[in-house]
C-alpha cells in the first residue's frame, strides 16, 4: 500500500472530508476548526519515503508590511513545540503549518498519520487567534504571551 493510500485510509476512519487530487499524491481537505476555517494537505513523496502534512487558514492574506511581525510570532510559537513547525513565505506571507515523517525503512502506519493529523490541526487552531491579531497589528510578543503565558526569563 503506497504511502498516500495509507494517508486516505487513516483520513477514511477519522470520518473526515478529504479529497485526492487526480494524478497526484496529494489529499486536500477543508477543515472547520474552532478558531476558523483551514486547509490541509496531505502529500507523500513516495521514493523519498516521506509524508508531510500542511495546514493552513483558509482566509489568511498577511499584508507585506506585517510578514516580519508574524515571522517573530511564527518563531516564538515554534520554540518547544514537540513536533513540526509554522512556516512562512517571506515573500509573500504564505503560512503554512508544517508536520511530516520519513519513513526510511520502516512501516507507515494510521495511526502515524493519524498523530501528524491532529497535532497539525490541534497546534494551527491553539494559534490562529494570536496570528490573526499579530496580522491586524498587534504586537508578536504580546500576541504570543496571551497564549503561552509570559516568558519566565528576567533580564536586567
Amino acid at each position: 500500500m503506497s504511502l498516500i493510500d495509507i494517508a486516505q485510509a487513516c483520513l477514511d476512519d477519522m470520518q473526515l472530508p478529504a479529497t485526492r487530487v487526480p494524478n497526484l499524491p496529494v489529499i486536500n481537505l477543508p477543515i472547520d476548526s474552532e478558531n476558523g476555517k483551514l486547509n490541509m494537505f496531505v502529500h507523500s513523496h513516495e521514493e523519498a519515503h516521506r509524508i508531510f502534512v500542511y495546514t493552513r487558514p483558509q482566509d489568511l492574506l498577511v499584508p507585506i508590511e506585517r510578514i516580519g511581525a508574524l515571522t517573530e510570532f511564527l518563531t516564538r510559537a515554534n520554540y518547544g513545540l514537540p513536533l513540526g513547525n509554522f512556516e512562512i513565505d517571506m515573500n509573500d506571507g504564505e503560512m503554512n503549518f508544517k508536520n511530516s515523517l520519513d519513513i526510511g525503512d520502516g512501516v507507515l502506519t494510521i495511526k502515524m498519520v493519524q498523530t501528524l493529523i491532529v497535532f497539525s490541526l490541534e497546534c494551527l487552531n491553539r494559534y490562529l487567534p494570536g496570528i490573526r491579531e499579530v496580522v491586524g497589528g498587534t504586537d508578536p510578543k504580546a500576541a504570543i504571551e496571551a497564549i503561552d503565558g509570559p516568558t519566565k526569563v528576567v533580564i536586567k
